[in-house]
């Protein structure tokens, strides 16, 4: 499975640079963690903002100019990755355009439509954000000055091993998360994204969202799978006929698909376990051997995966989770009555 990925991988670590943007009402520390965890929520894509992100695994980094502009109810960003590459993301509604300057190549496809978004922020955080008393706890200090604003910092701590904790510094008067650093059982930091400078305009020009890069002389290219790995291919909503028999307190099934992947023989299934804050992905394929990363761990950043061999099926569990987690939902999964080829939802 992770062999047959690497292709999707590098188009998602493509699109994981696109940022989207938050706003909210001014609050007081009297408000409870979870009343600015909301505003944050709520307020998804309606900030102008222009700044510098940098995203840190370990000791590696990755830093973006990212400009995100919202006019009459239509949000545009433009994310440029500041390496010697300096490869671009173009996003305008669910259009999203890839520059690849070292290629010399331009790639226009469509975002997933259930994707909740396509930047690191929007990918920790899903649309419908439910922080669970029965498994976070939350307090409210302040945060001191970041870039030169106030902020308020907002701890989420789990009640048990199989989630990842937050710290995230929230701007006082707009809400907008300034720093987000995701924790293990240890305290210890296994993904940061924080940025060095921002600017929070009322206005950006449309001309701002142009392509930084002289496009002239590139090869365009149209792809639908820049939007999704799933949409590779014929997609179609499944009764599961894969289930984890195991899983950690909370998490429940959200989510079963099936897709024939270009130049496969069986369809792959994909189940999609949630917490209201972080998910699991299972990938079923038949047929596959785990011969190109051998089965058991591996992870980039605060994302883990767990393959292993059950029967002539891979499969692989992968999210921002502790690895107990994605071992435990992989290890569990057992067959079921169910058609993998149910009721079609896409093309």
């Amino acid at each position: 499975m992770m062999r047959s990925q690497d292709g999707a991988q590098q188009v998602l670590a493509c699109i994981a640079l696109v940022l989207a943007g938050l706003t909210a009402t001014p609050a007081s520390a009297d408000d409870k963690p979870q009343d600015w965890l909301a505003r944050m929520e709520q307020a998804l894509g309606n900030l102008n903002y222009e700044g510098t992100l940098v995203q840190m695994h370990g000791n590696e980094a990755s830093v973006m100019h990212v400009v995100h502009r919202v006019d009459a109810g239509t949000t545009t960003e433009r994310i440029t990755a500041m390496d010697e590459v300096g490869r671009e993301i173009i996003r305008r509604g669910d259009e999203v355009t890839c520059i690849f300057p070292d290629q010399r190549t331009v790639i226009v496809g469509r975002r997933d439509s259930s994707a909740n978004g396509t930047s690191p922020l929007r990918q920790q955080f899903p649309d419908d954000i439910r922080f669970d008393d029965d498994y976070y706890r939350f307090a409210i200090a302040s945060g001191g000055r970041l870039v030169g604003r106030s902020t308020w910092m907002i701890t989420v701590k789990p009640m048990d091993p199989y989630r990842y904790g937050y710290r995230l510094w929230l701007d006082r008067d707009t809400a907008m998360p300034l720093k987000v650093q995701i924790s293990a059982e240890d305290g210890s930091v296994v993904e940061q994204l924080l940025f060095s400078e921002i600017s929070l305009p009322e206005h950006i020009p449309a001309a701002a969202m142009n392509p930084s890069v002289n496009t002239e002389g590139f090869s365009w290219r149209q792809s639908d799978a820049i939007a999704s790995p799933a949409s590779a291919g014929r997609v179609r909503a499944v009764h599961p006929a894969w289930r984890a028999t195991s899983l950690p307190p909370g998490f429940r099934l959200h989510t079963a698909r099936s897709w024939q992947v270009d130049g496969g023989d069986t369809p792959m299934e994909h189940l999609v376990y949630s917490d209201g804050i972080v998910s699991v992905s299972v990938f079923v394929e038949s047929g596959a051997t785990a011969t190109g990363q051998g089965e058991g761990v591996s992870h980039v950043g605060a994302a883990n995966a767990y393959t292993a061999m059950t029967g002539p099926w891979l499969v692989t569990a992968v999210g921002e989770v502790p690895v107990r987690t994605v071992e435990m939902i992989a290890r569990s999964l057992e067959r079921t009555d169910g058609d993998p080829l149910a009721s079609e939802i896409g093309n």
